[in-house]
């Protein structure tokens, strides 16, 4: 009878442990320590998104497309910005003269894009820059030209050897330019380009297809937000110059994606991120050869500096920077603090027992990259320097946050 007593009692603590085992298991980790699960190489490397969520692999064999498209008012809702099936990868948008904003569209597979893109617009400097951190074939109509003390995209599509097509100098066989006649505004308002048309566009032109080792953003599936919102409402401002037009965000906790209407139309994005930068004003005298007109352009210095990184209600502190290869590089403020504290203390710890006078000169900073979720991005590119400004709202926790000085 003892032996039978003992093995039940050995088999109900089994079975005591077992269900303990399986209760934990089945609780909730910490959002703020989650464990993160990496999204596989082979995803497209602008949002994350795998084969088996559409992303031909293929792609990946060929070179990010990146288009320039208007946003003055008269422009909107832009042909293609919101299509259901293929809405631009990242979505950039910042300041380019008298007080406007102009977009740039990334594409990390040019055999899958809306039908018309469009308004198409003019080249930039500091968009062809930016472009060229992808490794990106930069498609555009017309191009600012170099004058007096201003550098214009002219000069820096030759001085940087960038594989570009503009509709002005582009020998078009293949049908790719084109105008709408159905909207009653300025013929700049108007010009279009076929998404279908681009593959034969870059055929003709010859350009090398196999894309360099560039900037591939980091996606991670982990819920690295807080357990309460504290995003839910994103204002920015780019410059002061262009504070009469904020782009306003507001987060939707059922999709988990932020809205916007400002373009006249529903974009949804999973990720902002927001790149604070050094702006430049230059002046360029008898524009179009108008005596006595003056236009202002805006550059960005691509120095780096401080930003934020909005996703699921939440956002967090981050540093951007482009390191000597030419690649963005994102860097998470808190997790590189903590990482150095403890570098810094497993430093002291080894260099002996008297850790009062430990020489800790020997830990070094340690980078930590800022991951995205899997989904698509809209970029805000905000003056530092020149009166930009973002503002982050939360209303569940009655609490808002200023950053920059436009407000």
């Amino acid at each position: 009878m003892k032996r039978k007593g003992l093995k039940a009692f050995v088999f109900i603590g089994i079975l005591a442990i077992c269900g303990m085992t399986a209760y934990l298991a089945m609780m909730p980790k910490p959002a703020e320590q989650p464990e993160e699960v990496k999204v596989e190489t082979k995803a497209n490397p602008l949002t994350g998104m795998t084969a088996e969520e559409g992303f031909d692999e293929d792609a990946l064999n060929r070179r990010i497309a990146a288009f320039v498209v208007e946003n003055s008012p008269d422009s909107r809702p832009q042909w293609g910005m919101d299509d259901p099936e293929y809405s631009p990868d990242i979505i950039l948008q910042g300041e380019v003269e008298a007080g406007i904003t102009r977009t740039l569209w990334m594409y990390a597979d040019y055999n899958k894009l809306p039908e018309i893109i469009g308004p198409m617009r003019s080249a930039r400097p500091p968009y062809i820059k930016f472009s060229e951190l992808f490794d990106s074939i930069f498609i555009h109509w017309g191009r600012s030209s170099s004058k007096g003390n201003y550098i214009g995209a002219t000069t820096v599509f030759k001085d940087d050897k960038v594989d570009h097509i503009d509709q002005m100098t582009f020998n078009d066989k293949v049908g790719l330019y084109g105008r709408d006649q159905t909207r009653s505004t300025a013929i700049e308002h108007r010009g279009i380009l076929h998404g279908d048309k681009v593959p034969a566009a870059l055929e003709q032109a010859e350009f090398r297809v196999e894309p360099k080792k560039k900037t591939k953003l980091r996606f991670s599936k982990a819920a690295w937000m807080t357990r309460v919102p504290n995003a839910e409402s994103i204002h920015v401002d780019y410059s002061a110059k262009t504070s009469w037009e904020s782009t306003v965000w507001t987060y939707d906790p059922d999709d988990e994606k932020y809205h916007t209407a400002l373009f006249r139309n529903d974009l949804e994005r999973d990720n902002l991120l927001i790149l604070f930068d050094e702006t430049e004003y230059i002046d360029k005298s008898d524009y179009m050869g108008e005596i006595g007109y003056t236009i202002t352009y805006c550059n960005y210095n691509l120095s780096g500096g401080e930003g934020k990184l909005i996703s699921k209600g939440n956002a967090k502190d981050i540093t951007w920077k482009i390191n000597k290869k030419g690649k963005l590089i994102l860097t998470d403020v808190a997790a590189t603090k903590a990482a150095e504290e403890r570098a810094a203390q497993a430093a002291a710890s080894d260099s002996g027992s008297d850790t009062d006078n430990a020489d800790s000169s020997d830990a070094k900073p340690v980078r930590i990259n800022a991951h995205l979720y899997p989904g698509k991005t809209w970029i805000g590119w905000v003056s530092s320097n020149n009166g930009g400004g973002v503002r982050i709202d939360s209303e569940t926790l009655g609490t808002s946050e200023q950053i920059g000085e436009s407000y």
